[in-house]
């Protein structure tokens, strides 16, 4: 098996991070674009090195904090070949997926944050639905010939995974979950095909990669 992220996340496919609210897993994914961008370990996990394009619609001056904050932690920049879509995009919108798929260099990494930013109109919970937009998500990832991932969050019941129908965890090749309990976080791999499920580790919003 060929990974993105040993033993987490392959080279290519379809994988999701997914959390409750405020749990930090779009600071966690910011931070592991800019590992898989450098190519370098993550929580002690090697990368391989990848250009890594962030769709980020969850609110422009929200994300800029979080890349500020990261910059200011970590005293360096983010890298060059991590870049940034800030303009509207619908995973289910052929022309919104076609242009952004010939706007990035293929063999990349798409991260989308969130999903339901991204299919604003659609029932995650309805089979018909969902498969419409895990048929986008495909075509998406097909084009670039890399990895698509999901920042998607968990429903009222966290103990059940992420939201909406049972088709979406079933075709995700790859997935991480991040969970908070009082001030503490931690992120574990839900899924992984030929990898081990389950693993977890313990991070705050500093992001301790040695943790």
């Amino acid at each position: 098996v060929k990974w993105r992220l040993k033993g987490v996340l392959p080279y290519e496919g379809l994988a999701a991070l997914y959390g409750p609210s405020a749990s930090g897993k779009s600071f966690l994914a910011l931070d592991l674009s800019v590992a898989l961008a450098e190519g370098s370990n993550w929580f002690g996990i090697r990368t391989a090195q990848s250009t890594v394009i962030y769709v980020a619609l969850e609110g422009e001056s929200g994300f800029k904090n979080r890349v500020a904050a990261w910059e200011l932690e970590n005293q360096r920049p983010l890298p060059a070949n991590m870049l940034m879509v800030m303009q509207p995009f619908q995973i289910t919108n052929v022309s919104d997926v076609e242009e952004l798929a010939a706007t990035v260099p293929h063999d990349s990494v798409v991260i989308v944050d969130t999903l339901n930013r991204a299919a604003p109109t659609s029932d995650e919970n309805s089979s018909k639905e969902m498969g419409e937009i895990l048929q986008a998500c495909k075509r998406l990832q097909g084009l670039i010939g890399g990895l698509v991932i999901l920042v998607h969050h968990t429903g009222k019941d966290t103990t059940k995974g992420a939201r909406g129908h049972s088709s979406f965890f079933a075709a995700l090749d790859g997935a991480i979950e991040v969970e908070k309990s009082n001030d503490k976080r931690s992120w574990c791999i839900a899924k992984a095909k030929d990898g081990q499920d389950g693993k977890c580790f313990p991070f705050n919003l500093k992001i301790d990669r040695k943790s």
